[in-house]
């Protein structure tokens, strides 16, 4: 609905007065006036109304939200820029409306500036921006315009506490954080459930005594600095969109634990393959987490085909054979023949994936995958070029979802 300006309200009480005085004094040219301003009122309605559907056809709207998927209760940035097209004599602004389950009320923005804001979602679920309204206003009338044809980007947003149940979804993993020693830089980064095949000299019996179960330690990251956190894409038939989304969830929770505490971390994306991505060491959370944006399950372009790749063979060439016998003879010709091969055997995957390793100067891999059913070379190949380099490899998937040849420790997601 328009609403008035002062200019029109007085012009609409010149208006009247002039009736009455028609009414009253039978005078044709008072009339006449009165009947000119409430045409020209009129008519000034009508320009205003048209220019209210040049404002609304030109929108445009440019919305970023730093990260997709959130955790319920946590902040987040968005930059947002509208652009329009505005007619003489008309001031406008343009309020970005945030999701319905947000806790703010958006930001003014000015047409062509860039804004920042941020928001605080409360529920759990998927949800989007409720839209924009235009505030416009001429000399005579105002209105808000509400246009809800730009919700992008939709925002998945998970409750606290949620974890993985069942096998069928990817969650936080259940860690109790010792932030005393976070603080104080000591080699315990946290404490984590006891799984089967972890060292029994890394148990922390104070803590499983408080807690009634068993739980080890998490050490830092050594001297190399912050990890080299690994994110292997599945296959888009090999998980559903909630998965997925959950998986994402646990690996911008990785990256975020990794910079606030400090330490940092570099991104590596891979794919049966192929190098996705890689972001070198940081301390940026909105660098790292913009270099996750985007991610979905991907069909794999230049599959590997089960290949060992040149670590694995070099590492089966040094097999210790037995001093005579057919066996010793086999195993020495075998191992001259996996020798030569390695040699000559080159792997663009494992050479990139490699570089990366080099430049991440990281001393320890925390390998993200829900672990394809088919083929895993890709990943036994980064597992090798890791253990070429000492470094230890921390391997988190779903909860009966195997493991890989060479890594250190299995968590389950």
């Amino acid at each position: 609905m328009f609403r008035p300006t002062r200019t029109t309200g007085g012009i609409a009480a010149l208006a009247l007065a002039l009736t009455a005085v028609t009414i009253l004094l039978d005078n044709p040219a008072a009339a006449l006036a009165a009947g000119s301003l409430a045409l020209f009122l009129l008519w000034r309605g009508w320009r205003f109304n048209r220019d209210l559907r040049v404002l609304a056809t030109s929108l445009a709207v440019e919305r970023e939200v730093d990260r997709t998927i959130l955790r319920q209760g946590t902040a987040a940035t968005v930059r947002v820029r509208v652009d329009l097209t505005v007619p003489p004599g008309v001031d406008v602004r343009v309020r970005d409306l945030p999701p319905a389950v947000a806790a703010d009320e958006g930001a003014l923005c000015e047409p062509g500036i860039p804004t920042a804001y941020t928001i605080r979602l409360m529920a759990a679920g998927e949800t989007a921006f409720a839209g924009n309204i235009i505030e416009a206003s001429d000399a005579f009338f105002s209105r808000d315009l509400l246009c809800r044809r730009f919700d992008a980007p939709h925002l998945q947003v998970f409750p606290v506490g949620t974890k993985y149940a069942g096998g069928k979804g990817v969650g936080t993993r259940e860690v109790e954080v010792d932030r005393r020693a976070t603080l104080a830089g000591s080699g315990v980064r946290g404490f984590r459930l006891y799984n089967i095949g972890d060292d029994p000299g890394s148990i922390d019996w104070k803590i499983s005594a408080r807690r009634g179960t068993l739980y080890v330690r998490e050490p830092t990251g050594l001297e190399g600095g912050g990890p080299l956190i690994v994110v292997d894409l599945p296959r888009r038939n090999d998980s559903d969109r909630e998965t997925f989304a959950r998986f994402s969830m646990v690996i911008c929770d990785a990256v975020e634990g990794g910079i606030e505490s400090h330490e940092g971390c570099s991104i590596l994306v891979v794919t049966s393959g192929e190098v996705v991505r890689f972001l070198p060491r940081t301390e940026d959370l909105r660098k790292a987490l913009q270099a996750l944006e985007g991610l979905a399950p991907v069909e794999p372009r230049a599959p590997l085909y089960r290949a060992p790749g040149p670590a694995v063979l070099a590492a089966r060439a040094r097999l210790p054979g037995r001093e005579g016998g057919q066996e010793g003879g086999y195993l020495a010709k075998l191992g001259s023949v996996l020798g030569a091969f390695a040699d000559e055997s080159i792997s663009p995957f494992a050479v990139a994936v490699g570089k990366a390793m080099d430049q991440a100067e990281a001393s320890e891999i925390r390998l993200y995958s829900l672990l394809r059913k088919d083929d895993a070379s890709h990943l036994v190949q980064l597992t090798h070029e890791a253990k070429v380099r000492r470094m230890r490899v921390i391997l988190r998937a779903p909860a009966g979802a195997g493991t890989i040849p060479g890594v250190d420790t299995v968590e389950v997601l």
